[in-house]
């Protein structure tokens, strides 16, 4: 079996509000079968986040191009804790799934925060193939 890990970019979020942002779209690498693992964390630790606000949400992958399951997976993140102004803690988290890809496919990534936030934190998501 071939194994790859694929990261997407670092992305400023529209977290002031709860909508749907756009992360990355990334392409399903050649020689794999399946997504077997998803993650994504959101960087919080910045100027203007306070130790009021947990930061959380749902990270949604969609395809145009991946009929087998539909087009649209949901998962939910892990949560994002303040600890003092300025600095956040999360524990890193991987949702295992046996999602079938289509290598060369299309994979748009979007999220959605719980709540509406006073800063935009960045996110990244982690993928892995088999």
């Amino acid at each position: 079996m071939a194994y790859k890990a694929m990261v997407s970019t670092l992305t400023a979020q529209n977290a002031t509000e709860t909508n749907k942002t756009l992360i990355d779209t990334v392409t399903v690498p050649q020689g794999v079968k399946a997504l077997i693992g998803v993650g994504w964390l959101p960087n919080a630790g910045m100027a203007g986040f306070t130790s009021l606000e947990n930061v959380g949400g749902i990270l949604e992958i969609e395809s145009d191009d991946m009929s087998p399951w539909g087009g649209t997976q949901a998962f939910i993140s892990g949560i994002l804790t303040g600890l003092t102004s300025g600095t956040a803690w999360c524990q890193p988290f991987m949702h295992p799934c046996n999602i079938p890809v289509i290598s060369g496919a299309k994979l748009k990534l979007s999220t959605t925060f719980d709540l509406a936030l006073t800063i935009n934190p960045k996110v990244r998501v982690q993928l892995y193939f088999e």
